[in-house]
């Protein structure tokens, strides 16, 4: 028998804590709404498995370690059936130390790190029979490839209003929404399971906020009720972003009713009328058999060009130079500081290889992904394509084993900001093309 349980922990730091994410530092002034860790079990007949989201920017693989760890000794769920994924909000808590602009902050990190453990071992306690189901649409018009082709062939990040050489852009956004429904024996709803690829940089300032996956859970309990979860996993979005700069069309029920919300909320709002039009035609099943599988793949780390060292030896000397021919010609003075800074700190690191890992859980004819990475929206398409008749959920930023960008060799060969060495540990874009290959071969071998 399927049994489930769902639980979440308040995460939201202190006042006064750095907020990581931009080229400058932020502290908190205040809270939107509050920062969760939220935990899903599944269970069948033994077959035992934990999904974590945490509302954070990032989380490093020593705390993913220490979550799994104590989610194991409280609860003895082994910790290789244990996923741990950020959410990727840039109004979140200390976890990411990106140079001088970010920061890990040892008390936050253990009020992460204990609610984490919390919300699993709450779940674990919660687990009841229930039924489970997924079901995919498409959410067109609040995700956008924010790489934009230029006239000279070089490409452009954020810059679609500003350039007049724009021509196009550099790829196609994956609007894909997997939604999940759980509910228990009597048909009572526990929770709703959703995926949608655009990043969580929708609101900016120095106030905390879950961003749009916040405000969507806010929608479903007004709808649904307080003690029905809302766990959202953000799906690939390392080149996309809401700036809808070229200006395309959009048509949906928000945009009618309610033009001038926020763009969190009208993307929260599209989201949720996805659900409410769809979650009465989700097959349910009480049978299904959670299987994790993980694999880890040796990943090359990208080595700086002697241009680009030199370039950075330069800027960070006082020359107030540009990285000229990289697409990165626009970045701001703080911009160039930070790349400069990475840039070094690859070319300095001892270490040429890291070992990254890929999560597995199958759930009948749908399946939960954890990649590592903030990854190109073209991996996740090719998995998606490769199972075009199932429902992936795909959770980017997992199980803390890579702490940027994912691009395409294309999109190297292109430039811009995404393919720019952003820190010491940069895996070659080859990781990409592994992590799809090795995720395809988990799912056939777990029957799917």
């Amino acid at each position: 028998m399927f049994k489930f349980g769902v639980a979440k922990c308040d995460i939201t730091p202190q006042e006064g804590m750095v907020i990581p994410g931009y080229y400058s530092k932020r502290f908190v002034e205040g809270v939107l709404d509050p920062l969760y860790a939220k935990a899903m079990v599944f269970e069948n007949d033994g077959a035992i498995s934990v999904a974590v989201v945490c509302d954070t920017i990032n989380l490093r693989r020593d705390d993913v370690l220490r979550i799994r760890r104590g989610i194991c000794e409280a609860c003895g769920i082994p910790e290789k059936n244990i996923s741990v994924s950020a959410s990727h909000t840039h109004t979140g808590g200390p976890t990411f130390d990106w140079f001088d602009v970010g920061e890990h902050n040892p008390i936050y990190i253990n009020t992460l790190v204990e609610g984490a453990i919390s919300a699993a071992v709450n779940a674990f306690n919660k687990l009841v029979p229930a039924k489970i189901g997924f079901l995919k649409t498409e959410v067109p018009g609040y995700a956008f490839i924010r790489r934009y082709l230029t006239e000279n062939g070089k490409v452009v990040t954020n810059q679609g209003g500003m350039n007049s050489n724009i021509v196009g852009t550099a790829g196609t956004p994956d609007i894909s929404f997997v939604i999940g429904k759980v509910t228990d024996e009597q048909g009572k709803k526990l929770a709703f399971i959703s995926n949608y690829g655009v990043h969580l940089d929708m609101i900016g300032g120095n106030k905390v906020s879950a961003d749009y996956p916040g405000y969507l859970a806010k929608l479903v309990n007004e709808r649904f009720g307080d003690d029905v979860e809302s766990v959202f996993f953000t799906g690939p979005c390392g080149n996309t972003n809401h700036f809808n700069l070229l200006k395309v069309p959009v048509k949906s029920k928000i945009e009618e009713t309610n033009p001038e919300l926020p763009i969190y909320q009208k993307t929260a709002h599209a989201l949720f009328d996805a659900i409410c039009e769809l979650e009465s035609k989700i097959e349910l099943s009480d049978s299904i058999i959670p299987k994790v599988s993980r694999e880890f793949i040796s990943a090359k780390l990208r080595v700086p060009t002697k241009e680009y060292v030199e370039t950075a030896n330069r800027f960070l000397h006082g020359d107030n130079v540009k990285f000229e021919g990289y697409g990165m010609e626009h970045l701001s003075f703080n911009g160039r500081h930070l790349i400069a800074l990475a840039t070094l700190a690859a070319f300095n690191n001892p270490i040429k290889m890291i070992d990254v890992e890929v999560m597995v859980l199958s759930l009948g004819d749908s399946a939960i992904v954890t990649w590592p990475a903030e990854v190109f929206v073209e991996y996740g398409k090719a998995l998606r394509e490769r199972f075009a008749d199932k429902n992936i959920i795909i959770g980017e930023l997992s199980n803390g084993t890579v702490d940027c960008y994912l691009p395409t060799e294309e999109a190297i060969e292109q430039g811009g900001y995404e393919p720019t060495i952003t820190g010491a540990n940069t895996p070659e874009p080859k990781l990409g093309t592994d992590m799809v290959n090795v995720t395809i071969s988990l799912l056939e071998q777990s029957g799917f």
